[in-house]
């Protein structure tokens, strides 16, 4: 399914992505995140169909707890949009080369289960509001989803009715919502489907490609989702620094934990790991591999069961 780019950047957007496709470029990966863009964009009301300063700098810029690489990837788009549109004839801004990979290397913030525990609490107890009556449902459910499944913020949020298999315990993620487009279905533990099965009867029948986890006017912005996700943080307890924990540290954290629960019961580990690899959605096994280093620095008494029969690929967790 192609991806529809709705803001006043989509002529050119559509047009890099189509000159880059004729010279034998996949160019996947740069689409979605120029699709990320165009939906940036939008959330900021720009009404120009010339790149400009502030949403460059402002989409591209470096966010809490990210990867050198993430924001890297995020600035290689921006920059080739804008020099697309200057050799066009506009007077777009071109962003500047970013600098050299440092040499401290981004290291994942991973919360305790004790954490995640507190932070699904405090979500619990959020209130109605006016302006969304549904959010004190709605955003408990999607942080456990995020969390209990692994996934990523914009896999989660995207969700539709039709993707949350309740009765066969599925989820799907559809590539044009997925990192580098790799879609898969995964299985949800049995305590997330009844946890999300009481969720769904609550909010109520709605159409199939309606969203699962449902804003005032439909699908949650991420940005909404973080202010709500620090605010959390806040009242559980939790520090947060630059380097996070931010919403991905759910993701972080459901790695972990696996791996964790793995060691405990003598579960084959390094064997098991692409079963981890393909349910994350990673590209490659080398992306879950840092969660083995992670994991074996946090927990020295695991390190030997960590580098060493698969139970259960779907960790048990905090719901």
């Amino acid at each position: 399914m192609a991806t529809t780019f709705s803001s006043p950047l989509a002529p050119s957007i559509e047009g890099l992505i189509a000159s880059k496709r004729a010279q034998g470029y996949k160019y996947a990966a740069s689409a979605y995140l120029l699709a990320r863009l165009d939906a940036f964009a939008l959330e900021s009301s720009w009404d120009s169909p010339v790149l400009g300063r502030e949403l460059a700098e402002g989409y591209a810029g470096a966010r809490p707890g990210e990867s050198w690489e993430t924001t890297s990837a995020r600035r290689s788009v921006v920059r080739a949009l804008g020099e697309w549109q200057v050799r066009h004839g506009e007077r777009a801004y071109v962003l500047p080369p970013g600098g050299p990979r440092p040499k401290d290397r981004y290291v994942p913030v991973v919360l305790t289960e004790d954490e995640v525990r507190a932070l699904l609490d405090a979500a619990d107890s959020m209130a109605p509001t006016t302006r969304s009556p549904l959010r004190h449902m709605v955003l408990p459910a999607l942080l456990r989803a995020t969390y209990a499944c692994g996934l990523r913020l914009g896999e989660a949020r995207t969700l539709t009715v039709s993707d949350v298999d309740l009765a066969s315990g599925l989820v799907t993620i559809r590539p044009e919502n997925a990192k580098f487009r790799k879609g898969r279905t995964i299985p949800m533990s049995e305590v997330l489907r009844d946890r999300l099965a009481e969720y769904d009867a609550r909010i109520g029948v709605r159409g199939a490609k309606a969203p699962f986890f449902p804003s005032p006017k439909g699908f949650y912005g991420p940005y909404t989702i973080c202010r709500v996700f620090h605010a959390l943080l806040s009242a559980a307890g939790i520090p947060r620094t630059d380097a996070g924990p931010t919403v991905h540290s759910l993701r972080h954290s459901f790695a972990c934990h696996c791996i964790m629960r793995w060691a405990r019961e003598g579960v084959p580990v390094n064997a098991n790991l692409p079963f981890l690899s393909a349910y994350l959605g990673h590209v490659g096994i080398e992306g879950t591999e840092r969660y083995l280093r992670l994991t074996a620095e946090m927990l020295p008494d695991l390190r030997d069961a960590i580098e060493g029969k698969l139970s259960r690929v779907i960790p048990e967790v905090v719901v």
